[in-house]
């Protein structure tokens, strides 16, 4: 008897937190139309299932129409700059004119959406799709009527760098973005041949894996842009070199924190783009900064497997 009742305490406990988990959760359309309206910029990692293909994707959007998408299982990037979208993968690289559907602008279904709270989420709908919001009205899973389903995996929301993301990947920089083309994304050798001088290359990366280098021009001085990143998760990391430090620290938008020395080099640290963790130093007449969202140890392995 004692037994029974315990249990009975125990399942009702649970039910009073299951039903408080969800209690505080309100359908209020207003609210959920501001929250979204405050996102300017969002970008993470989502499970992206169209079909049968089922891809875990680094993705970013920008406001009101910009996103890009590494599908990194396949080492495909996709990116729309709201002019032409650029497509890179094994076959090589394809520019199309036409505007590609974005899977991650859920203001399409909030519009003449219906608001309802079901378990742990606030959901809505319309004719276009489903959208799964959290306790803080930020979207976990979007489900379209034609067929792409994105479950978001990680979220940050107005990052400080994702136009800058996705102006690498076009090879444009905000200005006049219709009289530019779009950069290639190259191989190591062949960033070194059109930069014209030699790339230090990281021995060690935390399992990222090399997704592809971008050759650009800064005030007439050559900048190199190296993109890792790793599988089924969402860690990043960019290396940008160049034999200017000022225009270098200039791309990167890097500001010291302080120094310290790797290996027998001064090696400076702080913040790129207001939010990724950042190291700057020089090695045989090369400036280079590294960033990313990997853990200061891991960043710190990193630079000193290129000292």
């Amino acid at each position: 008897m004692k037994k029974l009742l315990l249990l009975c305490l125990v399942l009702m406990f649970a039910s009073a937190i299951t039903g408080c988990s969800s209690s505080h959760l309100k359908a209020n359309m207003t609210q959920i139309r501001q929250v979204y309206g405050s996102i300017k910029s969002m970008s993470g990692t989502a499970i992206v299932k169209e079909g049968n293909a089922n891809d875990t994707v680094l993705f970013t959007f920008v406001k009101p129409n910009e996103f890009l998408e590494w599908y990194s299982s396949r080492n495909r990037v996709i990116v729309y700059n709201g002019s032409f979208e650029l497509i890179q993968d094994s076959s090589g690289k394809k520019v199309v004119k036409e505007k590609p559907f974005n899977p991650y602008d859920y203001g399409k279904i909030l519009k003449n959406g219906k608001a309802y709270v079901s378990g742990n989420s606030v959901v809505v709908e319309n004719s276009l799709g489903k959208v799964w919001l959290n306790e803080k009205l930020l979207p976990e899973k979007i489900e379209w009527k034609n067929g792409i389903t994105v479950k978001i995996v990680k979220l940050n929301i107005n990052g400080y760098g994702d136009e800058k993301v996705i102006e690498d990947f076009m090879g444009t920089n905000g200005s006049n973005r219709s009289e530019e083309k779009p950069s290639r994304l190259v191989s190591i050798g062949e960033a070194e041949k059109l930069a014209g001088f030699p790339l230090v290359i990281p021995a060690y990366t935390d399992s990222c894996r090399f997704i592809g280098a971008i050759v650009s021009n800064s005030s007439g001085v050559k900048v190199v842009t190296l993109y890792y990143g790793e599988m089924n998760t969402n860690k990043l990391l960019t290396i940008v070199e160049s034999p200017s430090e000022k225009v270098l620290y200039n791309t990167s938008g890097m500001k010291e924190q302080g120094t310290k020395e790797i290996n027998g080099v001064k090696v400076s640290y702080g913040v790129a783009f207001g939010k990724w963790l950042a190291y700057a130093f020089s090695v045989k007449n090369v400036s280079v900064i590294i960033y990313g969202n990997l853990t200061k140890q891991e960043m710190t392995k990193v630079v000193g497997s290129m000292v």
